[in-house]
């Protein structure tokens, strides 16, 4: 079975698509094999590997939720598609996902978390499913991550981004309830500018409050990052010998040292 982890923060814009892509590539080049599942929206993690919002993808996460819980579901593997990179396949989503959501819901008020049913059938054919989420904490991140091993919560060194991070880790606390093999595997700073005021203070002060929760690697504020996503594609294959492309790398270390 696949391990499967979710990439979750209450806070927008700290890298957790580019934190997924980045996985999913060099677990792949280490020869794992990866399933991506995009369960936000505006479908940025479906853009670095293909399958941008527009025009629709031929299949999305909206079409196998509904496929669930139709009367006569498919297979899944049908709404499954290849990306361009070996070992990596992707479910996408559009911004058409906001209507599928109240099926999604509508499910689990019936009993059936719609994740989890795909994490099920398609996890023997992965090392990895991996869970990119939008940023909330509410009833539709709450389906990821009863469907998954581990959560990854990244953040920036900024309040806003901290706080958010610490409402992440309460909402898993609360979710455990419900899915008893879900654990934190960490958190860790992304984007981060350490010649900042700001990163100097936060960054030695979290590690110490969180203490274990947190991984060792610090991902560094880079423009890399930023036109990897302008050409679509995850930083670790457009720019490996960055030193963005280098801290994931060694954070992926940390990860696989702690999921197993």
């Amino acid at each position: 079975m696949a391990i499967t982890i979710s990439l979750c923060s209450h806070k927008g814009g700290v890298g957790k698509s580019t934190s997924a892509a980045c996985f999913a590539d060099l677990l792949a080049k280490e020869g794992k094999k990866v399933l991506l599942v995009d369960t936000d929206s505006q479908g940025n993690l479906s853009g670095r590997f293909g399958y941008p919002p527009t025009p629709r993808p031929p299949v999305t996460l909206g079409d196998a939720v509904r496929n669930i819980l139709s009367d006569e579901p498919k297979p899944l593997k049908e709404f499954v598609l290849k990306t361009e990179f070996e070992n990596i396949d992707i479910i996408p989503n559009n911004d058409s996902y906001a209507l599928a959501v109240r099926d999604l819901l509508k499910g689990v008020m019936a009993g059936v978390n719609s994740y989890l049913f795909l994490v099920r059938e398609l996890s023997p054919g992965y090392d990895y499913i991996i869970f990119d989420t939008k940023p909330s904490v509410d009833s539709e991140v709450q389906q990821a991550l009863l469907a998954s091993d581990w959560v990854i919560i990244p953040m920036e060194a900024a309040d806003d981004s901290i706080n958010g991070a610490g409402n992440m880790l309460r909402f898993v606390k609360g979710c455990h309830k419900g899915n008893p093999k879900l654990r934190v595997a960490g958190l860790f700073f992304n984007a981060v500018d350490m010649r900042t005021t700001t990163a100097k203070a936060y960054v030695p002060q979290m590690q110490e409050s969180w203490k274990e929760l947190m991984f060792k690697t610090v991902i560094p504020y880079s423009q890399d990052a930023r036109k990897a996503e302008g050409i679509h594609e995850p930083v670790t294959e457009a720019f490996p010998n960055g030193k963005v492309a280098a801290a994931f790398r060694e954070l992926l270390k940390e990860v696989e040292e702690r999921v197993g």
